[in-house]
């Protein structure tokens, strides 16, 4: 057990020393521009939009810029994006509001039949860095969206690096500490000094002189 203890301390060391790297990071900003939803009723705009902003849910205030604050920062290159979304007017939104990642969806109610609303449409995904977008196209009944909202989630916005939450130091502390500690209380068990070097013995007592 005295082999372990060392790496062990070694490996928290390390840790400590990783974990003080990645939180002194700044996060990526992800910036919600909102959907443009055509030939619906004002309720159905209103509880898609609530459906598709529920996609950014859990995501750290530090990261997520929500859709009231990009309109502030930048109502002029939204509009122009419900235009034409091109990487163009999705880096003027990114330049607007410092962000990496820029969301935005355009549907539209295609059904033939009054009685049901089918949503077509695209959800986008622009990354500034790269310049480059990630589209997402839907065609499902409007009562199917519950599902397909899950899904958009789960490719778009699950998969970027900003959206998941990196243990944090104090959480490390604590997974590799519990480590050191049930390590120590094993060595006390056995009786094993924790720092003791390993000796050529082979297990006989020690030659005393007399």
């Amino acid at each position: 057990m005295k082999m372990i203890i060392k790496p062990l301390l070694i490996i928290l060391a390390n840790s400590l020393l990783f974990g003080q790297e990645k939180s002194n990071k700044p996060a990526s900003k992800i910036a919600y521009a909102g959907v443009k939803i055509e030939n619906v009723e004002p309720w159905v705009k209103k509880e898609l939009s609530r459906k598709m902003e529920s996609i950014f849910n859990g995501l750290n205030k530090d990261v997520f810029i929500p859709l009231e604050t990009v309109e502030t920062l930048a109502q002029s290159e939204i509009q122009e994006l419900f235009v034409e979304v091109t990487d163009s007017s999705l880096q003027k939104v990114a330049d607007k509001t410092g962000s990496k990642y820029v969301f935005v969806g355009i549907f539209n109610n295609v059904s033939p039949d009054d009685r049901r609303i089918m949503i077509q449409g695209n959800f986008y995904r622009y990354n500034s860095e790269l310049k480059s977008k990630f589209r997402y196209e839907v065609l499902k009944y409007y009562e199917r969206m519950n599902d397909e909202v899950l899904v958009i989630k789960k490719q778009l916005v699950d998969s970027i690096p900003a959206a998941t939450t990196p243990p944090s130091l104090r959480n490390m502390i604590i997974v590799f500490g519990t480590v050191l500690i049930v390590g120590i209380f094993f060595m006390t068990l056995t009786g094993t000094s924790i720092f003791a070097e390993g000796g050529n013995s082979g297990g006989l007592p020690t030659p005393t002189e007399n």
